[in-house]
């Protein structure tokens, strides 16, 4: 079914004529929009707009899951005004800012209704009638996206900006399950398809390993900084985090290093990874 025939079942004087699409995704501020939608802070962001793009009554907002052509549904909103340009906090250049009401009727879908849709246009606000065809429901999910509970040391697969949205909201669940733990981990380098195993043995275990990842791009690994120099945004947002396996907070330190050596081995990270030990 197409998304607007969806929308109108629930919001009856919504169509694609007086709606405009924003298909937000990665900008050049490196602001991950998935990651504002599970920290729930995406309704204010997208109210910031460069230009007067969001002209008409309704704004059906979409977000990217990376990679994909795959859009997370994440609300509709009411066109009610929007400011004069203005600072626009944490930007170089002056924003318009948006009055966006979101509309409750929609709130069923946001962050769990999946758009196939492939944006072969450059602009990220198109009218709703240019692309109406184009965009197909392909999932509804029982569970809306959120970064909720921790989900287990074997679920988590995280980026870079998600990784920092946990630290800055300093999620209890996640922070106290991370902190009582050891472990051996692996970065993915996607853009190289490179591997790095590392060890987290510190007072904080993998959550203070986390947060010396965050603070300086790379962690004090020699093949890291040699890959990503002084903290290279770009590269940056190509890297996910995963755990191995979790080790008891009292291992010592032999233990941890021989856990870190099997799995360097297993997974070949010195020959055609990252790792230089």
């Amino acid at each position: 079914m197409k998304l607007f025939d969806y929308l109108k079942m629930v919001i009856p004087d919504l169509t694609p004529d007086n709606s405009k699409v924003h298909l937000a995704q990665l900008n050049d501020y490196k602001e991950d929009p998935l990651v504002k939608f599970r920290e729930g802070t995406f309704d204010a962001w997208q109210c910031w707009q460069k230009r007067l793009e969001f002209s008409r009554r309704y704004v059906v907002s979409l977000i990217r899951v990376p990679g994909t052509g795959t859009w997370l549904f994440a609300g509709v909103f009411l066109q009610i005004g929007h400011s004069e340009k203005q600072a626009c906090p944490d930007r170089e250049e002056r924003y318009y800012q948006y009055r966006l009401q979101n509309v409750p009727a929609g709130e069923e879908y946001a962050g769990r209704m999946y758009i196939s849709f492939r944006n072969t246009a450059r602009n990220f606000i198109r009218r709703g009638e240019s692309i109406d065809n184009d965009l197909i429901v392909n999932e509804i999910s029982p569970v809306r996206l959120t970064f909720g509970e921790f989900p287990g040391y074997r679920n988590v697969i995280l980026d870079m900006n998600s990784i920092g949205a946990i630290l800055r909201l300093n999620l209890q669940s996640w922070r106290t399950a991370l902190s009582v733990v050891k472990g051996i981990y692996v970065l993915t380098d996607r853009d190289e398809g490179k591997l790095y195993i590392g060890q987290a043995g510190g007072s904080e275990g993998i959550w203070g390993r986390w947060k010396d990842y965050f603070a300086s791009g790379h962690g004090g690994n020699v093949g890291l900084k040699e890959t990503f120099g002084p903290r290279d945004e770009q590269r940056l947002q190509n890297i996910t985090f995963a755990i191995l396996e979790v080790l008891d907070p009292n291992a010592e330190d032999g233990e941890i290093n021989r856990r870190e050596t099997h799995w360097k081995q297993i997974l070949l990270s010195r020959e055609f990874g990252h790792n230089r030990n």
